[in-house]
């Protein structure tokens, strides 16, 4: 196969010429944890240095539950096993490809006899790259296969010193850091806005299904029931999942169906088939009918159930080791039936009543013998209308979730690979110059230095050099009037920011060439001047856009960094209202601000007020103007 432009063939695979492929002894040490006497379960003690063991390594990162810890005489007589921030450490036994990268909250730590160390050795290996390449599945598939063990894998130092690495440029490899952390950020900040959402609604259930807060035009007090008094238990199937089905015309209901449902209603479309000819004889499920496991592996399941709910024309039956039940509409509404097992009376009666060592056990008459009280049909519909608007919302920000984790392998397998460039191979002295006479000659990382040199000399002195943040504010609105887009800025926590500016080689390339140098004013400000070939760059510049831009630009010169924020931030959300077909109001632009997990804190600053966002979106409309001159640089 004929070899892409630019790329050559390794042991590894296809990859950039100007990218290496190194075994990690030659960049690396790689350490084995202490053996055999050095450490005993019983040197562990409740207040000490934590040890990290196989169990701890999460998904890139160490999972702080359960630590064990070592005294401090233990940790000085291990000090050769202390963890440094930027080690990574492999699982040595068993899912031997599994690892994660040590953080500045776990340096100092220690390392157990299950795991191995990787330290980086070299200046040009960056970690935190290194530690995405380690999770990219290529490299995972290297580790396996160099594993000894028929019963279970194995590595040890020698095996994982000899798997190859790919690794960029110093510059790539910060850059594809860079990128794959602002996912990981984003993905954390999901987590953390999901488990907000959760503990939000755990406190309202815990208020709204307790009478302890009521809604709003409901004062009635609750009457109490005798849940046997009002229900009619179905039939259910005893088929294990080996006689069901992909597809067919009967949608069946297995008691595991119901654990692993994360919601308290439940849709059947998604649900296996059982053979029509078992169904015969079985109940028929309808929307509001609630089913329950009558079997749990710990006592928090015991109630676990789910309300039936959009069948439509499906026909539904439970299943294997389900109680299914048809509660009176009159003293149970559809939708409130499925936060039942939140009520606390409810859930610890039954929790009482089961019986088991191993596994605990529901029957009917533990559910019907029951005794609470409700609210009326009207609260009760407006108890769970409450509910399902959370439910509905933390249910959207998992599949944002699950998008972004999908987003992430893809970039992975992009970048990782080489084939998305963050960074272009560093252009030569000819190339620069026959950017100079051709706008769609030169490439992106050269037209960076060019701006940001150009904005430096403009906007920066040496009392008031021009910082980073404030020429990243300036150089988005520059692309957003010329280009009329932000293609590579991301929604961080300052608002638009390109992370390849930085480390993607502009800033760098403007520094090289003598446009630009760094300094300190005497008032202590610190960022970028002009420096001695700052001439060149505006000639570039002057082809490329013409003297308009910063003409145009001259309106941000006394704009405060914060007014510069929020005039980016809003431009970036109304943009992206604009691409779904949204109007762009205040509402809408703050819907947007406060759905990103770096974003919504902005609103708590004077600076987000809704004056100044109407504000905004107005300069966000002009920069909307005819094109300057120039087009697309890139």
């Amino acid at each position: 196969m004929e070899l892409k432009p630019g790329y050559k063939q390794t042991e590894v695979g296809e990859i950039p010429k100007d990218w290496n492929v190194l075994p990690l002894s030659v960049f690396a040490d790689v350490k084995t944890g202490p053996f055999g006497s050095a450490l005993h379960e019983r040197d562990y003690v409740s207040d000490g240095t934590p040890i990290i063991t196989v169990e701890h390594l999460g998904e890139q990162q160490v999972v702080h539950d359960n630590l064990p810890l070592v005294s401090d005489s233990d940790r000085d007589r291990l000090s050769s096993y202390i963890l440094r921030t930027g080690d990574i450490v492999f699982s040595r036994v068993g899912s031997v490809d599994r690892n994660a990268i040590i953080r500045d909250s776990e340096n100092g730590w220690l390392f157990s006899g299950r795991l191995l160390r990787v330290r980086v050795l070299r200046s040009d290996v960056h970690p935190t790259y290194l530690s995405c390449h380690f999770h990219s599945e290529p490299f995972k598939r290297r580790v396996r296969t160099v594993a000894v063990g028929q019963t279970m894998a194995s590595l040890n130092t020698q095996l994982l010193k000899g798997v190859y690495a790919v690794l960029p440029t110093e510059p790539e490899q910060r850059a594809i850091a860079t990128a794959l952390s602002d996912v990981d950020a984003l993905l954390a900040g999901l987590d953390r806005l999901i488990a907000k959402k959760r503990d939000l609604k755990q406190a309202a259930m815990q208020q709204l299904l307790t009478s302890e807060t009521r809604l709003e035009g409901f004062d009635d007090e609750w009457t109490l029931r005798r849940l046997g008094d009002h229900v009619a238990f179905l039939s259910h199937g005893t088929n294990s999942r080996a006689e069901l089905r992909p597809d067919g015309p009967v949608k069946y209901l297995h008691y595991g169906d119901i654990h692993a449902c994360t919601l308290a209603m439940l849709e059947p479309s998604s649900l296996p088939s059982l053979p029509e000819e078992k169904a015969k004889g079985l109940d028929r499920l309808r929307d509001g009918d609630l089913v329950f496991a009558d079997a749990s592996e710990d006592l928090a399941g015991v109630s676990k159930s789910v309300e039936i709910c959009s069948v439509g024309s499906t026909e539904l039956v439970a299943g294997l080791h389900t109680i299914a039940a048809r509660f009176d509409n009159d003293v149970l509404a559809d939708g409130f039936k499925a936060y039942l097992q939140f009520c606390p009376v409810f859930a610890s009666q039954l929790r009482r009543l089961a019986a088991g060592t191993k596994v605990y056990a529901t029957n009917r008459s533990h559910i019907a013998s029951v005794e609470m009280r409700l609210p009326s049909i009207d609260e009760q519909i407006a108890i769970a209308a409450v509910f399902h608007d959370m439910d509905t919302e933390i249910a959207a920000l998992e599949r944002r979730r699950a998008k972004t984790a999908d987003l992430k392998q893809a970039m992975m397998q992009e970048l990782l690979t080489g084939k998305t460039r963050l960074v272009e191979p560093q252009a030569s002295d000819e190339q620069t110059d026959a950017a100079s006479g051709n706008a769609k000659g030169h490439n992106w990382a050269i037209n960076e230095a060019v701006v940001i040199a150009t904005l430096v000399k403009h906007f920066g002195g040496e009392d008031y050099p021009l910082g980073r943040k404030r020429y990243t504010k300036l150089s988005y609105l520059l692309h957003r009037r010329v280009e009329q887009q932000a293609e590579g800025y991301l929604k961080k926590a300052a608002g638009p920011y390109n992370p390849q500016t930085k480390y993607g080689g502009p800033e760098k390339i403007a520094k090289q060439n003598g446009y630009i140098t760094q300094h300190k004013g005497p008032k202590g400000h610190s960022g970028f001047i002009a420096a001695d070939n700052i001439a060149q760059a505006e000639g570039y510049f002057e082809k490329w856009y013409g003297p308009e831009v910063i003409q145009w630009l001259e309106q941000f010169r006394y704009k405060k960094n914060d007014d510069l924020e929020v005039l980016a931030t809003v431009d970036m959300a109304a943009l992206e209202l604009r691409a779904s077909g949204k109007t762009v109001d205040v509402a809408a632009v703050k819907d947007v601000i406060t759905s990103h997990p770096e974003w919504e804190a902005k609103l708590d600053r004077a600076a987000f007020s809704d004056e100044n966002i109407a504000e905004a979106i107005k300069q966000s409309d002009a920069l909307l103007g005819s094109e300057i001159a120039g087009g697309s640089h890139a």
